[in-house]
């Protein structure tokens, strides 16, 4: 029995197959209320044989997918991409939340993806930790831009003066929590002391990793956790009438691919391995920022290695 479902911001639509083909639709509240009505709607048509499948679509589906791990319900959290490219596959001219439901639930039984593995605790509390500071940087930031347009002698300049001042304290705030987080837990400890072993890669760095990467487990090789990041080049090439030039797929996290752009930059200066394979690129004439997605990519594939073999960042060691 396969369900597909379509989620947003307040609501998620749902669509079941069962094992005659016919299936059955309904729609619930993006929240607890919802969740738990959610359940025994699927238990009336037999929760233990249920395949839920969902995309990833990062807040909003979280919890959900959470909810029906910890309720021992089978559940995959599949790439947006995936499910588009096979709704394509059908000829959908429709496209309504209950249509892309009835397609993520065929997708589901056409292609039975993998069991979502819900992450260790810790790491959803520094997740959730890690995206509330960033949404405080973002919200300091356009303070400070409507104050550059100000003069600092009228009275909204001291109201949003007053409002950057207010973020600072918070950001120190919610900065002290994953500090003291990280340093209490001896697994995000150790991860992160291997993560910043490898040069380009600091504290608020290494934090950014933990929160959007997928432990390495998941992955069967570097490749698999570049794609997942969409670092993965998208090649475009017919015959002779079509040659384009790679670019990165972008089919992947992109709070991850974000969080390693800074690093890469830094890696390209100090990284030894890095740098020489950035200049490698510029050699052979590619453009700059085309050699910096080989870098971020390359970086990635060095983080995984570490992470994996549970080794310190080595220069001369093999990425």
């Amino acid at each position: 029995m396969e369900v597909g479902v379509d989620i947003s911001k307040l609501k998620f639509d749902v669509v079941l197959i069962n094992q005659m083909g016919k299936s059955k639709q309904n729609a619930f509240t993006n929240d607890q209320k919802g969740f738990d009505k959610f359940k025994p709607w699927l238990e009336s048509f037999d929760a233990l044989s249920a395949h839920v499948c969902m995309e990833a679509t990062g807040r909003y589906g979280e919890d959900l997918a959470l909810f029906l791990s910890n309720n021992s319900i089978k559940v995959s959290v599949v790439n947006p991409s995936r499910i588009k490219a096979f709704a394509q596959s059908e000829g959908l001219r429709v496209k309504t939340d209950n249509v892309d439901a009835g397609s993520i639930a065929r997708f589901c039984k056409a292609h039975q993806p993998a069991p979502w593995l819900a992450p260790p605790s810790e790491i959803i509390e520094i997740r959730d930790l890690y995206r509330c500071l960033q949404d405080l940087i973002e919200d300091k930031q356009r303070c400070q831009n409507r104050m550059e347009k100000l003069s600092p002698k009228k009275a909204s300049f001291k109201t949003w003066t007053k409002l950057v001042k207010e973020y600072e304290k918070k950001i120190k705030d919610i900065e002290d929590q994953i500090k003291a987080l990280v340093d209490s837990n001896n697994d995000l400890a150790k991860k992160e002391e291997l993560l910043t072993s490898i040069n380009g890669i600091g504290f608020k760095s290494a934090i950014a990793i933990l929160s959007e990467m997928p432990d390495v487990s998941s992955f069967d090789n570097a490749k698999q956790a570049a794609a997942f990041a969409g670092l993965t080049p998208s090649i475009r090439q017919s015959g002779s009438s079509l040659h384009s030039n790679g670019s990165l797929s972008k089919a992947g996290n992109v709070r991850l691919r974000k969080a390693l752009f800074m690093p890469a930059l830094v890696a390209i200066r100090h990284n030894p391995v890095i740098k020489a394979f950035y200049e490698r690129l510029l050699k052979k004439g590619k453009k700059k920022m085309v050699a910096v997605a080989a870098a971020m990519r390359k970086l990635l594939h060095i983080i995984f290695g570490v992470l994996k073999h549970q080794k310190p960042f080595q220069c001369g060691a093999k990425t």
